[in-house]
């Protein structure tokens, strides 16, 4: 019986714990912001989120940093010595 006491005991524990556990509205703040596809749009944090729990972001993220350390991406600099 001392088992089976255990096991409720355990179970409206969890059940409790569950009831309260819930989604915070407004906890976070780029949910309305747009996923980015290209280095640019990671830069600009104001319209794009940069948060790297979305896998995308996430792998966007190491690309765009592999690129910046081998040095295979244009640079604005580059750009102004053409003209």
């Amino acid at each position: 019986m001392t088992i089976r006491t255990l096991v409720f005991a355990v179970i409206a524990c969890a059940s409790a714990v569950s009831v309260t556990a819930f989604a915070h509205p407004g906890g976070h703040d780029d949910d309305d912001k747009l996923i980015p596809t290209t280095c640019a749009q990671l830069a600009d944090t104001r319209r794009y989120t940069n948060d790297v729990s979305y896998p995308e972001v996430k792998a966007l993220k190491a690309r765009c940093d592999a690129e910046k350390q081998s040095g295979t991406a244009p640079r604005s600099s580059d750009k102004d010595k053409d003209d």
